[in-house]
């Protein structure tokens, strides 16, 4: 696999018929706007295909998950324990509850 290729957004839209050439030979593209990184593309073939997504899935998983903990750091509720933690989901499904059992009233 070769170097990771760049490719701008006027690039990708002027090279549509070469893309599958450097999607096989890069294997990788990064597209940019202005300067900035905007997607990610790699090449797959039938396959692969269920194999990368779900690799895909996980991967993605995994990202929230660490911006779910950096969140809960930054707000100070990563040193909550379990019991506080448990108590926590039981007062947001009680107020769930009762703000549905209100709209069906209303």
């Amino acid at each position: 696999m070769d170097a990771l290729k760049f490719l701008t957004i006027r690039e990708l839209r002027e090279s549509t018929k070469e893309l599958n050439d450097m999607l096989s030979n890069n294997g990788r593209i990064i597209v940019t706007n202005n300067g900035k990184p905007t997607a990610f593309m790699i090449g797959i073939d039938e396959s692969t295909l269920e194999d990368t997504l779900n690799d895909w899935r996980r991967v993605n998983g995994l990202r929230i998950l660490r911006s779910m903990q950096q969140q809960a750091k930054e707000n100070g509720l990563s040193d909550m324990t379990l019991d506080e933690i448990n108590a926590e989901i039981a007062a947001s499904r009680k107020e769930r509850r009762e703000k549905i059992a209100r709209a069906g009233i209303e």
